[in-house]
């Protein structure tokens, strides 16, 4: 298909931007389900050059009426795609119950489907380089592997909380998991992870990765990585900021994390940078990081939101004044966005310096849009699709703040990208969509030869940091840097934390 278009469909209202190459006419027809021309366009804009394609962009916004089409050009012809007034809720449940399938340390009962196993990493872990073992059962596999990971945890929470934050009423549908729930499974796993003087130790694994096989089948040793001041930033952050949404449902949980969260600031307080690799005998992921600024910013930020303490508002208020803000990140390796985001709640200069932030970064982000509507063109960094949902989440929040439709049509543009209008045509969500991605790099789906729904593959990227990828893609420009094969870990794989900004995402537009 030379046509692409958002695979899942659009809203009657929304914007609706095809991207098109091959043999194209210069009218661009919409058909019914009957094949009759319901509306024909002039394709006017001249041919751009991006990924080795000349594309065209038609607009065809005007098409609004409720029903399933197909977009014609020549003899080039889009997949069928529906106009409705909820196109997503499915592909929203299922991005939702994806955290339910990736639990550990509990039965994955039968609303899984033929992904229901038992409970699994259930033994204790032993603390590295001690013979002191733990107990830290739960929280959700962070990829295609069964590592537990503090500093991707974080992320993939605040995304879910911020979600709810942003369109609590979407989550209250019947059939979609309680989201606040779903999260607790996580924070409850987090808080075992802390040690009595409050450092956070970096992620429980075994040694090294297994092979394609369930999670309850993973026997080796599981082993407690040394802590970190990125995970204890992160945990610091991440417990008081989840305190906030508990306080109401359940204030006994939510007092756990505030006590919990001031023992880990006091210690990142206290501590010079203690930054993460892994120790040796251990390869599974490392999530380092070059700087721990980014943490303690988030971590002071969400202290002071939480207490209003001055200690805490202090410390908030003149890290703010000495961050980097020419961007707001929102990635694992650079939190600062997400203490932008909670910084609007602090009043006075704090919060007007912290909005300016968002708008500032939502602007560059839009002077960066290219033909396909995201940000990025010359190089595309493995998970991609993460920094791509992560960009619409904050063009969604410049929108929230300013009511300038320019950032919710650019939030819409991240959206239709994942869902098809991509070089590759690929649907990026699993089980949805046309053509989706079905082969993702995620052992459960490899060992039952069964596809998991609702995960967000990582996508294009441009380094060819795996052998799979190094073979079927040499030569491709960044945007084609992508195969639908499971031994393709830097295109292919799957993470919480590329699912949790798209629900984000999805959230956010359906308010």
């Amino acid at each position: 298909m030379k046509i692409r278009i958002n695979q899942l469909g659009y809203t009657c209202g929304m914007q609706k931007i095809a991207v098109m190459c091959g043999e194209l006419s210069e009218t661009l027809q919409v058909l019914d389900e009957k094949g009759n021309a319901v509306m024909e366009l002039p394709v006017e804009a001249a041919p751009v050059e991006i990924w080795g394609d000349q594309v065209v962009q038609a607009d065809f916004s005007a098409l609004t009426a409720p029903g399933v089409y197909t977009l014609r050009c020549g003899s080039e012809r889009s997949h069928p795609f529906p106009v409705a007034q909820e196109p997503y809720r499915q592909c929203l449940t299922a991005l939702v119950d994806m955290f339910y399938y990736q639990r550990c340390g509990g039965e994955v009962d039968e609303r899984a489907g033929v992904f229901t196993h038992p409970a699994c990493h259930t033994g204790l872990a032993r603390v590295y380089g001690t013979q002191e073992y733990m107990e830290v059962s739960g929280g959700w596999h962070d990829a295609g592997d069964f590592g537990r990971y503090i500093v991707p945890a974080a992320k993939a929470a605040a995304d879910l909380l911020l979600a709810w934050q942003w369109n609590p009423g979407v989550f209250d549908t019947p059939g979609l998991t309680p989201i606040l729930d779903e999260v607790r499974w996580e924070l409850e796993w987090m808080l075992k992870m802390q040690r009595a003087d409050g450092a956070v130790y970096h992620k429980v694994s075994c040694a090294r990765f297994c092979g394609m096989i369930m999670p309850h089948e993973e026997k080796e040793e599981l082993i407690i990585s040394p802590v970190s001041t990125t995970a204890t930033g992160d945990f610091a952050a991440c417990m008081a900021m989840a305190s906030r949404f508990y306080e109401k449902t359940d204030a006994g949980f939510a007092a756990r994390m505030r006590e919990a969260a001031k023992r880990a600031w006091a210690f990142l307080c206290g501590t010079e940078p203690i930054l993460f690799r892994n120790p040796e005998g251990v390869s599974t992921g490392g999530y380092g990081d070059r700087s721990d600024e980014d943490e303690r910013l988030w971590a002071h930020v969400e202290m002071a939101v939480t207490f209003g303490e001055e200690q805490y508002r202090a410390a908030a208020e003149e890290a703010i004044r000495q961050a980097d803000r020419r961007h707001a990140p929102l990635g694992w390796g650079d939190m600062r966005g997400y203490a932008v985001l909670s910084g609007l709640q602090l009043g006075g200069e704090a919060a007007e310096l912290c909005r300016q932030w968002v708008l500032d970064a939502a602007q560059e982000l839009l002077g960066r849009i290219n033909a396909y509507g995201i940000t990025m063109t010359e190089r595309l960094p493995w998970g991609s699709n993460m920094n791509i949902s992560n960009d619409g989440m904050l063009l969604l929040q410049a929108w929230m703040l300013t009511r300038e439709e320019r950032y919710r049509l650019g939030a819409e543009r991240q959206l239709h990208y994942l869902l098809g209008v991509n070089p590759v045509g690929y649907c990026y969500v699993s089980g949805f969509g046309s053509r989706p991605m079905s082969h993702p790099h995620h052992r459960p789906s490899v060992a039952l030869g069964v596809c998991q729904p609702g995960m967000l593959s990582g996508g294009a990227a441009s380094g060819m940091m795996d052998a799979c990828a190094r073979e079927h893609l040499q030569g491709q420009p960044a945007g084609k840097c992508f195969i639908d094969m499971h031994e393709s870990y830097s295109t292919n794989e799957i993470c919480v934390y590329w699912n949790s900004p798209m629900v984000a995402l999805l959230a956010g537009l359906t308010k």
